[in-house]
């Protein structure tokens, strides 16, 4: 298999480290490597590993790669069944009834329980807007047997598999009962999920490394993927994040082949490395995101900077010319 070929199928394969990039255009090496090992810059270092109590994307990101959720978000924006086998609701739409998947394993080979799905929702929701609205209308959420679990409400909640399922942070990951009992405002201590691959924390190196491998009893979906749903078939056994704060050390490096995957290079150095034909630049998500712009200067101010100022010019400040960053032609403050 040619290197071009590969690097963008196992890129695929690790798209959950990207998802929600957005704007991000990241650059991938074709030139040779260890074929079962990807290595890539991470647009921030992963400081702290609790994807609960940490919102920053990169939490996340790994996050999505250790722990598995209930559901997961398909290409066009729906939940998908991930963890759950099937869901019923009531016809009056309070009570939700979910069965998880057979066999489902945490990485120290402990079954996945429905005991361990309750913990984690519940931690989950203390600090998430979208679980706070369903504890705000909840009966009891509650462990029917090992496979079941029941969440009655007092008022309809048509959004709850959106919920259980969105990307947004902090998500639904679900962990061990003892660690999801973890108080939700202090940080975890251990790093165990059920996910396509295992968190290296021996390797760990806050500030320079992450580390992730393949799991080799994790069983996917029997769906073909979309986005964050269907199966996770990881074609990779190593995962190596290096964290280089410096654009020209990261440049350099990708051009040098030290590593394959550079996440969010900064637009300055776009042009140069579009002419490395040993490179691909491409963009992550042409969805774009939605940018917000806080004055915090008194209203006359405020309304004098943006009189005076044309604010097309500032939506091409991002793009730095390259028009194919720039997600569409509403721009950044229109």
């Amino acid at each position: 298999m040619e290197r071009r070929a590969f690097v963008k199928k196992t890129a695929a394969a690790a798209s959950a480290m990207v998802a929600g990039s957005f704007l991000s255009t990241p650059v991938i090496s074709q030139r040779a490597a260890d074929a079962r090992k990807l290595r890539i810059v991470p647009h921030a270092d992963l400081t702290n590993f609790d994807p609960i109590w940490n919102s920053a994307y990169i939490a996340r990101n790994a996050g999505l790669l250790v722990w598995d959720t209930l559901y997961g978000v398909d290409a066009d924006l729906r939940p998908q069944r991930q963890m759950v086998e099937s869901e019923e609701v009531s016809a009056d739409g309070l009570v939700w009834t979910f069965r998880l998947r057979p066999g489902l394993k945490f990485h120290d080979g402990e079954p996945v329980l429905a005991k361990d799905a309750v913990a984690s929702i519940n931690r989950w929701a203390v600090r998430e807007p979208m679980g706070g609205m369903i504890k705000a209308i909840e009966n009891e959420l509650v462990a029917v047997d090992d496979r079941i679990f029941r969440w009655s409400l007092r008022s309809p909640f048509p959004k709850m598999l959106l919920a259980l399922g969105k990307l947004a942070t902090p998500c639904c990951f679900i962990m061990p009962a003892r660690i999801a009992s973890t108080d939700p405002f202090k940080t975890i201590g251990e790093y165990i999920g059920s996910g396509p691959m295992r968190f290296a924390r021996d390797e760990w190196l806050p500030g320079s490394r992450a580390v992730f491998e393949k799991v080799p009893g994790y069983v996917p979906r029997p769906e073909p993927a979309s986005w964050l749903a269907g199966g996770k078939r990881i074609l990779i056994d190593r995962i190596e994040w290096l964290t280089m704060p410096d654009p020209a050390t990261a440049a350099s490096a990708l051009q040098n082949g030290e590593v394959d995957w550079w996440e969010r290079p900064v637009p300055d150095v776009l042009s140069t490395l579009e002419k490395d034909r040993e490179l691909t630049v491409d963009v992550a998500d042409p969805r774009g995101q939605i940018g917000l712009l806080f004055m915090s200067f008194p209203p006359t101010i405020s309304r004098t900077f943006v009189n005076q100022n044309d604010m097309a010019d500032a939506d091409a400040v991002p793009a730095s010319g390259h028009a194919r960053i720039k997600a569409s032609e509403d721009g950044l403050w229109s």
